[in-house]
């Protein structure tokens, strides 16, 4: 079989990723919250969409991934994670949980004032009378926010490979960044984002040529 091929990953700038999320923040924009989440966690889409309350625990920092959003020919369903890899625990920074609380209180509010026309799904991103909120919708909502920011060709992808980008810079192991994206093999994260680990050649030299002197 021909052998498969990817393209180098580029991600977002931090910059570019701040001005976006500051801009949702400033709107009270209904996607702030999870494009927070996304981009803190490195988690995908369909996660991020598929996370219910019983899978987080704020009091801890931690929540739990064991299902996502997905479209079949019925329409919007629930699934689970396609590997044993993909069902894992992520720790949250104190930020997150911050942005999590509110964005639970609001939608609590939302939820009493709605009565009973609102589906209640468990769901922590729901659409807005509770049911499964449309994926593309998410996309679209993202792509909006960072042309208004002057960002062309924005993918919400590109929010997975931001986090995981950050994490490689700042000296965290690709053991590590493989369990955060929930991989099922630390090669996988080393393929995509292994050519963005700075100096990693240069310490593997410098390393060797060091070994053979003290030899």
């Amino acid at each position: 079989p021909p052998q498969i091929t990817r393209d180098e990953v580029e991600p977002p700038e931090i910059d570019r990723v701040r001005a976006i999320l500051r801009l949702a923040e400033e709107q009270e924009h209904p996607l702030f919250a999870c494009l927070h989440l996304m981009a803190y966690t490195g988690i995908r889409r369909g996660e991020a969409l598929g996370l219910r309350h019983q899978d987080l625990n704020l009091e801890a920092g931690t929540m739990s991934v064991v299902q996502s959003l997905g479209r079949s020919l019925k329409g919007l369903m629930m699934e689970p994670t396609k590997t044993r890899a993909g069902r894992r625990s992520i720790d949250i920074d104190n930020d997150t949980v911050a942005v999590l609380r509110a964005h639970l209180g609001h939608k609590l509010l939302q939820r009493t004032e709605l009565g009973n026309t609102y589906q209640d799904n468990g769901l922590v991103f729901p659409g807005p009378l509770g049911e499964f909120f449309n994926p593309m919708k998410l996309t679209r909502g993202f792509q909006s926010l960072a042309k208004k920011q002057g960002v062309k060709g924005a993918k919400l992808h590109d929010l997975r490979h931001f986090h995981a980008t950050v994490l490689l810079q700042n000296g965290e192991s690709l053991l590590l960044v493989a369990k955060r994206l929930g991989h099922a093999s630390i090669s996988t994260t080393g393929d995509v984002y292994g050519h963005l680990l700075p100096g990693w050649q240069r310490e593997a030299a410098d390393g060797f040529a060091r070994v053979m002197r003290e030899g």
